[in-house]
């Protein structure tokens, strides 16, 4: 019988994440560019960009016309959820109510009051 890991709570997940891994599973990633090499063997440009939040990078190769002809993600060590499982409508509720926790904590901490809805 094969030993399960047991899968940790979202909330407490959420919690221990670092601000920027917070902020950009919340607003999504802020792409830099990072490089883009011609490589004359595969006669393709490797472009990676990086997220200047978390350092998440998007790498694909383009052709000459600008096409993409593959692409993936390198993420930083304790971005992916290999211990919470699939992120759905709840989870991603959970992320964007961590993200207004730390907002207001900082807020106050820093001025005394609290943001204000426009």
């Amino acid at each position: 019988m094969a030993e399960h890991t047991p899968r940790r709570n979202i909330e407490t997940w959420a919690h221990e994440l670092p601000a920027s891994f917070i902020e950009c599973r919340t607003m999504g990633h802020r792409w830099e560019p990072h490089s883009a090499v011609w490589d004359k063997q595969a006669r393709a440009y490797h472009v990676i960009h990086e997220c200047d939040r978390c350092h998440t990078q998007r790498k694909a190769w383009w052709n000459r016309n600008g096409e993409i002809t593959s692409a993936g993600y390198s993420y930083p060590e304790g971005y992916l959820t290999k211990d919470v499982g699939y992120i759905g409508a709840d989870g991603r509720g959970v992320l964007r109510t961590e993200y207004l926790a730390r907002i207001f904590a900082t807020t106050a901490r820093g001025n005394g009051s609290t943001p204000q809805a426009s």
